[in-house]
């Protein structure tokens, strides 16, 4: 362990930087291609235009590598997206609507990764743990949401109502990015703007 410590490091000067982010870069396309278990070190090395030497100069191994690109291009996008939503009280369907596409803007990026991420997170509790923290964020942004209308909703129990309404959107998302019903996306998009206004309001 000491010695694995002691090869991987944080880059400093600009040519590590870039060299690091070349092998984020490959990792990701190499994953979404070959999935986690079909790529290994050396093919991403390669893939990156580095020494395998230099693969483990900044990872210990590719589990490392592959939770390094989930958290910087899926945890951390999500977040940041939805914390930058700002809500419309004044327009409760366009509200809706505008928190749908802060979620899906929230998990575009990167679909093929994001597909073999799903995968892991039913078989690796790593990847599980790091789903739960992104989940209990994005239903606490929900629950505000449904929260700014309380004198006009219909349903009593916020909690449960941001649990549907997250569960439907995440379906619908899934669909979109997930399995390439982009083709169907603003009619989906529409449709479950108007089931949440109706669930919520109606």
């Amino acid at each position: 362990m000491a010695e694995i410590e002691q090869k991987t490091r944080i880059p400093q000067q600009r040519r590590s930087i870039e060299t690091k982010n070349r092998i984020l870069v490959a990792a990701k396309d190499q994953f979404a291609k070959n999935g986690f278990h079909g790529t290994n070190a050396k093919e991403i090395a390669a893939a990156a235009g580095v020494s395998v030497g230099s693969f483990y100069s900044y990872f210990k191994d590719k589990k490392e590598l592959f939770m390094d690109i989930f958290r910087e291009h899926i945890e951390e996008k999500v977040l940041q997206i939805l914390g930058q939503h700002r809500f419309d009280a004044n327009n409760r369907k366009e509200g809706v609507y505008r928190l749908i596409k802060a979620m899906l803007d929230a998990h575009d990026p990167y679909p093929q990764f994001h597909r073999e991420v799903l995968a892991m997170r039913y078989s690796d509790q790593e990847v599980e743990a790091a789903f739960t923290e992104i989940d209990r964020h994005s239903l606490g942004h929900v629950e505000r949401f449904i929260e700014q209308f309380h004198d006009k909703l219909r349903i009593t129990d916020i909690n449960t109502a941001a649990r549907i309404v997250s569960a439907a959107v995440e379906a619908i998302i899934c669909a979109i990015t997930i399995f390439g019903e982009d083709q169907d996306a603003d009619r989906l998009i529409d449709g479950l703007a108007d089931m949440i206004h109706r669930y919520l309001f109606d």
